[in-house]
């Protein structure tokens, strides 16, 4: 109970304190009136300090009863608060004496109340030896009603509302105050009459402790004859782990003998696509070579076919003039022929006959002269007809060299971007699988961590197993959960570790795959290449066997049918003016034939 002491002591401190400070407030306030205020205002006041005063005389009727005798006159002398210790040790020793009567009543000595502690506020709670106050005036007598009319100073002039306001506020204080101390009250009461206990119960108390110790024997039996089983199974945990952590080791070396052999395959395929692109390079470089050859023959052929426009020009000019020169020369020679015949006819050799004999000789001359440099104008056509022809047979063969060039590059092309794609392909597959095979490695290390560390508690825990609390079955109960957890979390680790090789071995054989279509793609790569090496040769001997090939078409007349055959087969429109060539030619040839005459020739005379 000297808990409750200590705390009805608080309670009273608190109670005295709050009574100074309304009774200081009261006073302070009294003395501020004016001394024109009637005597019938100092009741009125009195009447309000004393309203809490009743208020609390209720509150405590509540609590605790009151004899009639405190109902009538609130000033009557009262009990103080310091015996609120002194009752509780009172009211102790009656609760021990009444625990064989349960209808036992409340001590007179545990009424308790507030009216001896509650501040002089009135002019009769003055006496005359209380002449200094620490609250309100130095001297009591000068709080009188009589004296108020003394005291008029600015200080004390304070208005009629703020004293009823904080009359208010006090009340309120005071009213909560009483609330809580008859709380505190009715707490000592229960916890007096809880004290009571009856013999009856000591009795079933003292059965209650016997079955419980009788229990705890039992019990301390069971926990030992737990703790062996818990002995047993945790040697039997040890050495399954011991078993499975020797497999996950085995399993990890493998795993880890298999990240290297992928690793060198890795590295093996990546120096192969880096041969593959320097042959894409290579070829690269090789085309570019063949498109600049390509426009080099190109410019020539065009130059060669500027020139031979010239030429054809010019032969067309000097078929012209040599026309115009026959048609000259037979006028002339008509003429000749008819003074010939005047001169024989007349057989007079005059100077201007002698003349022109002479003449006719020198154009004779001049038309040999000039049908030899036609005859060589034509040879020097025919040869450039040729050479035209070979020109435009080696610009079709290098077209079609330059055309399958170009297929057999798109195709590498395709190819090897499907390598390059397939390459990518195959280094993210083994990056992936270097990452599982990264996380399979991390878990099986956390997980046979995780093993050590069960395996250490569980040694802890069965050192710890001999104490001897009652709660070894929960513990046992404990460690089997753990034991089927554990069991589960070696099922499923082995589930991952199979689905883990199968995915490994399904990553293997599609490397496998891949390397060999990488293998017939080299093989394919290895073949063009070859082709394109014979394709550059005959382009080569086609470039370097020009001067050959012309001079046994120039040697050879077998050759030059031969060509001509061609090039007339595969060209229509040369087919044409070969056609109209040789037909004109052969109209010029007859007109020649049936209208000149020879130069030998002498004509009979009519006699």
């Amino acid at each position: 109970m000297s808990w409750f002491a200590d705390l009805a002591g608080k309670a009273e401190s608190l109670l005295n304190n709050l009574d100074e400070q309304t009774g200081a407030a009261l006073r302070h306030h009294n003395v501020s009136r004016k001394s024109n205020v009637p005597e019938f205002v100092v009741g009125h006041t009195t009447e309000t300090v004393w309203a809490p005063k009743k208020r609390i005389m209720t509150r405590n009727k509540k609590a605790t009863p009151i004899p009639a005798s405190r109902k009538s006159s609130p000033t009557s002398h009262h009990q103080p608060r310091t015996t609120i210790k002194d009752n509780a040790d009172s009211s102790k020793n009656g609760s021990i004496k009444s625990k064989i009567s349960p209808s036992r009543k409340p001590s007179p000595h545990r009424q308790f109340n507030l009216e001896q502690q509650c501040p002089r506020t009135l002019v009769g709670d003055v006496k005359d030896n209380d002449l200094y106050e620490n609250y309100g005036l130095k001297h009591r007598r000068f709080s009188l009603p009589s004296d108020l009319e003394l005291l008029n100073g600015e200080e004390w002039t304070y208005k009629m509302q703020n004293m009823e306001v904080e009359n208010a506020m006090l009340k309120n204080e005071l009213n909560v105050m009483n609330r809580e101390v008859a709380e505190l009250l009715d707490r000592l009461r229960k916890t007096e009459d809880g004290n009571d206990v009856h013999s009856a119960e000591v009795t079933k108390t003292r059965i209650k402790q016997e079955t419980t110790d009788v229990l705890n024997h039992r019990l301390n039996l069971e926990k030992q004859t737990l703790s062996s089983q818990v002995e047993l199974l945790s040697v039997k945990i040890q050495e399954h782990t011991n078993a499975e952590v020797s497999k996950f080791k085995e399993l990890n070396q493998r795993l880890e003998t298999d990240v290297t052999v992928l690793r060198s395959r890795n590295i093996e395929l990546e120096e192969k696509c880096k041969i593959l692109s320097e042959a894409a390079k290579d070829r690269d470089a090789v085309q570019t070579k063949l498109e600049n050859d390509l426009r080099h023959a190109q410019s020539t052929i065009s130059e060669l076919q500027g020139n031979l426009q010239k030429t054809t020009e010019e032969c067309r000019r000097l078929e012209k003039d040599w026309e115009s020169y026959k048609v000259r020369v037979k006028n002339m020679l008509q003429a000749k022929d008819a003074e010939i015949k005047k001169l024989h006819e007349g057989l007079n050799f005059s100077e201007d006959t002698k003349s022109l004999i002479a003449q006719m000789e020198h154009l004779k001359e001049e038309r040999d002269e000039l049908h030899d440099a036609v005859s060589g104008i034509r040879a020097e056509c025919t040869d450039m007809k040729q050479y035209l022809q070979q020109v435009e047979v080696r610009h079709a063969a290098a077209e079609r060299v330059v055309a399958a060039l170009r297929d057999a590059l798109r195709e590498e092309r395709s190819a090897r971007s499907r390598a390059e794609t397939q390459c990518v392909a195959v280094a993210k597959e083994m990056k992936a699988m270097q990452l599982e095979t990264g996380q399979t490695i991390a878990s099986l290390r956390t997980a046979l961590r995780d093993k050590e560390h069960e395996l250490i508690h569980l040694r802890d825990t069965t050192s710890t197993v001999r104490s001897t609390d009652t709660s070894a079955l929960n513990v046992a109960d404990y460690d089997v959960m753990q034991d089927t957890i554990e069991n589960n979390k070696i099922d499923y680790l082995t589930q991952t570790l199979v689905q883990r090789q199968t995915k490994i071995d399904n990553l293997l054989a599609e490397n496998n795959m891949l390397r060999i279509q990488l293998e017939k793609l080299e093989s394919k790569l290895k073949t063009d290449q070859s082709l394109q090496r014979l394709n550059s040769h005959s382009v080569v001997h086609l470039q370097d066997g020009d001067g050959r090939r012309s001079r046994q078409v120039h040697s050879t007349l077998s050759a030059l049918s031969l060509r001509i055959g061609i090039m007339v087969k595969r060209y229509p429109v040369l087919r044409a003016f070969v056609i109209g060539y040789m037909i004109c030619l052969h109209l010029w040839v007859l007109t020649v034939l049936f209208t000149s005459t020879p130069e030998d020739y002498v004509p009979t005379s009519k006699s």
